[in-house]
């Protein structure tokens, strides 16, 4: 017994070795596709590009990086000034605590928006989880706002009062990731990785169905996402899950998501922001009236259903928010020139 217990330790002390070897060698192949700004205790990832005003700073999905805008971001670029950048903790940026509050992410976002001077007013984008940061954002700096583009936004009131359902879909996700975060670290998910980029999904299959089909449903799903995005992108994006860090950030996002709706619901967007949602063709009724709301509630507000995709708009209709935000800024330039007169 102790002889077979001193091999399986002798083993999972190889694979430990050999992901620390590969991490090593992916950091010297693989770069930070932006620039890493220095702030206080922190380092914050940001991908820019493109010139002109008003300027687009875009706001991921809950366990989402800036990696995430690699469509959408060069087509907006012939217009505007771009940035995108990844939260604490994901992406290239360094983690800056275990707790996730909306308050804090607002305040980080400002923070470097303020570090690289970006030409005040800026226009905000964001999907899913990003709305709840963008609504506190938009309380705390409404002066500084443009306007805002919410993308298949989360409502508060989708999980400000989770149900037995829902706990255990956030139970069962913290979970996950946290597994996820172990199989990392031992180089099983690097391997998984590297077998579908070759083409062998049988392995990884079976890994995943070890988690349960649940599980194995999700990520089918996120692979799907990710085959719509550039070959490199998704090089990258596997790099970055082949780091702990990113799955055990993604366990306290997900764990924060009751107390983020909490606060993003006593969080109203002021009126005067222009403001245009845009829902996914899959949203049921009661999502697609709570985003007509979250859109009525500014004086220039636009409710859009995307004609087609569901969830990831940016990734299945790019166009449609280059064409929102093009129109967004057209009107915002009219104005301009109507109060100077």
């Amino acid at each position: 017994m102790l002889l077979i217990l001193s091999i399986v330790v002798a083993i999972l002390l190889l694979q430990i070795a050999l992901q620390v070897l590969c991490l090593w060698l992916d950091s010297r192949k693989f770069h930070a596709p932006g620039t890493l700004v220095k702030l206080p205790g922190r380092t914050v990832h940001v991908q820019q590009c493109g010139t002109g005003a008003p300027a687009i700073v875009l706001e991921s999905g809950i366990a989402a990086t800036s990696l995430n805008w690699s469509i959408l971001q060069p087509l907006l670029a012939p217009y505007a000034t771009v940035l995108s950048y990844d939260r604490a903790g994901l992406g290239w940026s360094t983690p800056s605590g275990r707790e996730c509050q909306v308050a804090k992410m607002a305040d980080e976002l400002h923070e470097w928006i303020e570090t690289l001077h970006v030409p005040q007013p800026y226009m905000l984008a964001g999907h899913s989880f990003a709305a709840y940061i963008l609504r506190h954002y938009a309380q705390r700096f409404p002066h500084e706002i443009a306007g805002m583009i919410l993308i298949d936004p989360l409502t508060p009131e989708e999980w400000i009062k989770p149900d037995r359902l829902q706990r255990r879909q956030i139970f069962r996700a913290v979970w996950f990731s946290r597994a996820g975060a172990v199989i990392s670290a031992l180089g099983v998910l690097r391997f998984c990785l590297w077998l579908l980029q070759h083409g062998n999904n049988a392995v990884p299959r079976r890994v995943l169905g070890s988690f349960g089909s649940g599980a194995k449903d999700t990520v089918e799903r996120i692979l799907g996402e990710l085959a719509k995005l550039p070959p490199q992108t998704v090089r990258l994006i596997r790099e970055r899950w082949g780091h702990p860090k990113f799955f055990l950030a993604m366990a306290r996002y997900i764990q924060s998501l009751p107390a983020c709706a909490a606060a993003a619901f006593r969080c109203d967007i002021p009126s005067h922001i222009p403001v245009t949602v845009i829902s996914g063709a899959h949203q049921t009724g009661v999502r697609l009236a709570e985003h007509k709301a979250l859109a009525g509630h500014s004086h220039h507000g636009r409710h859009i259903v995307a004609g087609k995709g569901a969830h990831w708009v940016h990734l299945d209709q790019p166009e449609l928010i280059v064409q929102v935000f093009r129109e967004m800024a057209a009107a915002m330039k009219s104005e301009s020139v109507s109060s100077s007169h």
